[in-house]
């Protein structure tokens, strides 16, 4: 069974650093693919071709709902499901990233031990697709 590949965009190192570690070494069997902003997550998707793209909204340069435009217009990388990740939970903020072509919203603080269950739940990935530990 292949390894799922995440790519997360996100560009606060900490965040960065936490999903790998604990996709790659802990949680999952998944390969964790890692760009520090907009700029680089789009490169990074086109050449990588992950499964799925986990994206901050708040970001500098090229927030992620541009981000997440920029990918769903590109032939490339149009049908890799984008979920977002954010801290901001208002209910104005929610509807306009759910109004998006991405599959879902993850709201932060999240939980760490269950972020592989809710990415493939929002993907309909089939469990036995997972690559749980």
């Amino acid at each position: 069974m292949a390894t799922k590949r995440l790519l997360l965009i996100d560009d606060n190192k900490d965040t960065r650093v936490l999903i790998k570690l604990a996709f790659e070494e802990v949680n999952t069997g998944w390969k964790v693919l890692l760009a520090s902003d907009g700029i680089e997550g789009i490169t990074k998707a086109e050449l990588e071709k992950p499964d799925v793209i986990l994206l901050d909204v708040v970001m500098p340069q090229l927030d992620g709902l541009t981000v997440c435009e920029i990918l769903k217009s590109n032939l490339f990388t149009a049908s890799i499901p984008i979920i977002f990740m954010t801290a901001m939970v208002n209910a104005k903020m929610i509807a306009q990233l759910k109004n998006t072509l991405a599959v879902g919203v993850i709201t932060k603080p999240f939980d760490l031990f269950n972020l592989d269950s809710q990415i493939a739940n929002m993907c309909k990935w089939e469990s036995n697709d997972r690559m749980s530990a």
